[in-house]
């Protein structure tokens, strides 16, 4: 299996495990043995298919149907790969996700491609791309918790 889809697995291994402490540790289990069969039997099938269609279906999984009376609102924001980070860019792309978990009581924002995006492919991770990508964090948070609804608990996870 290729370095980029052993990378990608072990992202949703972690995804999975941290929705499961939001949901029925069944599921995580379920979820476990799936992604297991999937490495196994169809590898090819983790190049075909985009990171966050798998990301949107293991959330499902976890946190069911949006639509459910209860359920933790969910957004999910892959980061494309840019020549520049603006606090302009970032703001949009952020406050269009925060609009879905408005009125919320519990949501979760799940962020992921961020390094890949900071660090061109095949580049090495510097003390600048760090900066960077610390100062997009920052940036991250400081939107999240301003455009939050009061009195709600939101959860930010950067993979």
């Amino acid at each position: 299996m290729p370095k980029s889809e052993a990378a990608a697995l072990d992202k949703l291994r972690f995804l999975n495990e941290l929705l499961g402490c939001l949901s029925d540790p069944e599921r995580t289990g379920h979820a476990r043995r799936a992604l297991d069969f999937v490495q196994r039997e169809h590898p090819e099938d983790l190049a075909r298919v985009s990171m966050g269609d798998y990301v949107d279906k293991l959330a499902q999984l976890h946190l069911g149907p949006a639509e459910s009376p209860g359920a933790i609102a969910f957004a999910h924001w892959h980061v494309p790969r840019l020549e520049v980070f603006s606090p302009l860019w970032i703001r949009q792309a952020i406050v269009s996700e925060m609009r879905k978990l408005a009125g919320s009581r519990e949501a979760l924002l799940l962020v992921t491609g961020l390094r890949q995006a900071v660090s061109a492919e095949g580049r090495y991770w510097t003390k600048q791309r760090e900066a960077q990508y610390q100062r997009v964090r920052g940036w991250i948070d400081d939107l999240t918790c301003a455009w939050a609804t009061r009195g709600s608990r939101l959860r930010v996870v950067v993979l």
